[in-house]
């Protein structure tokens, strides 16, 4: 069973080491799920309403060394020989991103985790390109489907889109319209 952790709430990496600590101590193998974050919106309008401070970081940049820096928590948690607690954690880096993934890679490479340690998912129809190749070099890949009542997840799936249509202009996803059209006219050539 994998925890949902999301790092766009302030304060995320401290609590994904408490985390790390509490299943070396209490003897169970740590497994996560990195997202950036869905309820960005929601969570400022409760905190709003309850006259709360807003736990949601202040900037991209802020949510982005989050999730950076959790998932380099998770990979240096590494095996220490002591039953279930002592294995290595694992996680599943949910991004769209392509810099986030190659980082974690790289990341992966100088610490020398093994791939069966960590997942890659994306939302299904979403970066393709990057979801096939993790696949192709021996990554685990995963693409998801949301499900539920569909008042819960056509909203669910609007936020996905808003968030990945602001950055339709961006260099990756003219790379992706780019790999798409190459793709188009390779089966096309035939005929």
């Amino acid at each position: 069973v994998y925890n949902t952790y999301q790092t766009y709430l302030k304060g995320m990496p401290t609590r994904v080491q408490r985390d790390l600590q509490r299943s070396r101590r209490e003897g169970w193998r740590f497994g996560a799920k990195l997202v950036r974050g869905a309820y960005m919106v929601s969570e400022r309008e409760k905190a709003l309403k309850r006259e709360l401070e807003s736990p949601i970081c202040e900037s991209y940049e802020e949510t982005e060394e989050n999730f950076h820096t959790s998932i380099d928590l998770i990979l240096d948690h590494g095996e220490d020989g002591k039953g279930p607690g002592g294995a290595p954690a694992e996680v599943l880096v949910a991004s769209h991103n392509r810099g986030s993934i190659e980082r974690t890679i790289r990341k992966m490479a100088e610490l020398g985790v093994s791939q069966d340690r960590v997942g890659f998912g994306q939302l299904l129809g979403m970066a393709d390109h990057l979801t096939f190749t993790l696949g192709r070099y021996g990554y685990r890949a995963y693409k998801y489907v949301p499900y539920g009542p569909v008042d819960e997840v056509v909203p669910y799936l609007i936020r996905r889109t808003q968030e990945n249509s602001a950055i339709l202009g961006s260099p990756s996803v003219q790379e992706e319209r780019h790999m798409v059209g190459r793709e188009v006219a390779r089966r096309l050539r035939p005929f």
